[in-house]
């Protein structure tokens, strides 16, 4: 499995099934989430993959309200345009974590309205991220493998 990895974050693809995993190694700064998000980009440009895993357990850290928006309203539908594809992105949180971007309506699943630029939502497990995830693989076209 190929790795890109930067002190903070480390991101890795697996082929089977396709997935880019990232994973954050400390609490992140505003600057290194959004270098994180360009790293995880990279690696999914590189191998044609949608399908993001992204481990946030690490990180402990609240960020300006404009990186969420960037997020959404930029980050995210350039990886639709990069990908060609509907990127769908599996958040996992501590439940702490999970539950503080909730009261700020930053963990709700993706809205309607996005659904046609990209899928996200948050986790608290692993295992209930990789299967909101694998509902979507016959759909973008890459077959749930079994």
């Amino acid at each position: 499995m190929p790795f890109s990895t930067a002190e903070f974050y480390a991101v890795r693809y697996q082929a089977e099934p396709p997935l880019v995993r990232g994973v954050v190694q400390r609490p992140l700064s505003p600057a290194e989430f959004t270098e994180a998000c360009e790293l995880l980009l990279a690696k999914a440009q590189q191998h044609q993959c949608p399908f993001w895993l992204l481990d946030g357990r690490a990180d402990t850290s609240e960020r300006p309200s404009d990186v969420y928006e960037w997020l959404g309203d930029e980050f995210l539908p350039r990886v639709y345009k990069t990908l060609g594809r509907i990127p769908c992105l599996a958040f996992i949180a501590r439940a702490e974590f999970w539950e503080a971007m909730q009261a700020r309506n930053y963990a709700s699943p993706t809205s309607p309205l996005f659904a046609t630029t990209f899928r996200a939502d948050w986790f608290t497990s692993e295992q209930d991220a990789l299967a909101w995830l694998g509902q979507f693989r016959p759909a973008i076209g890459m077959p749930v493998r079994r």
